[in-house]
């Protein structure tokens, strides 16, 4: 039977992922910009693409835009979580933004909301507090939501989406909503 269009479930206009990097090590002498993942964030980042590949639709014909921090251990986190994504994903635009290290949420917004309406669906990979809180002051309270503000731990992968344009979503309050949540694991 048809579907009319008026009841057929609509796409949201903008997807956006929030990705904390995987578990860090912190050598001694080494400042806290270039730590590097420990074996457990080297374990777990790869489940964080193989995750997003099985739960995230590619947007067809957009290009997915990945914001990366310029902090080594995110963009170790990326790297691996990269490869696990597949080839459908090979495609997306990766640009490291210094401005993710040590943002804080009106940084984070201000970035987000400079994106191009034409990018359909973004990621931003970060650090904590600043994930969390986005999470927290962009998305009205549901169980996953709450679930990712009551700790978002490293690897841990939030999935917003708006129906508003990019700018508006980030100066709206309650903007997003969380459509799905996850700390993936080895």
């Amino acid at each position: 039977m048809p579907t009319d269009d008026a009841t057929a479930p609509q796409s949201p206009l903008h997807r956006l992922l929030v990705i904390r990097h995987a578990k860090s090590d912190y050598p001694f002498g080494v400042v806290d910009h270039d730590r590097p993942l420990n074996a457990r964030g080297r374990r777990d980042a790869p489940f964080i693409g193989s995750w997003i590949a099985r739960t995230v639709p590619y947007p067809a014909g957009r290009p997915p835009l990945v914001l990366v921090s310029s902090a080594r251990r995110a963009q170790l986190t990326w790297e691996l979580a990269r490869n696990g994504l597949g080839d459908q994903w090979r495609g997306c635009e990766e640009r490291t933004e210094p401005r993710i290290y040590e943002a804080g949420l009106r940084t984070l917004l201000d970035l987000i909301g400079e994106l191009q309406e034409v990018v359909g669906t973004a990621a931003v990979v970060g650090h904590n507090p600043t994930l969390r809180d986005l999470v927290a002051m962009t998305c009205p309270p549901n169980p996953l939501q709450l679930e990712a503000t009551a700790k978002f731990p490293t690897s841990s992968v939030a999935v917003l989406t708006t129906d508003l344009p990019w700018a508006e979503a980030t100066a709206a309050p309650m903007g997003f909503g969380v459509e799905a949540f996850t700390v993936p694991r080895a």
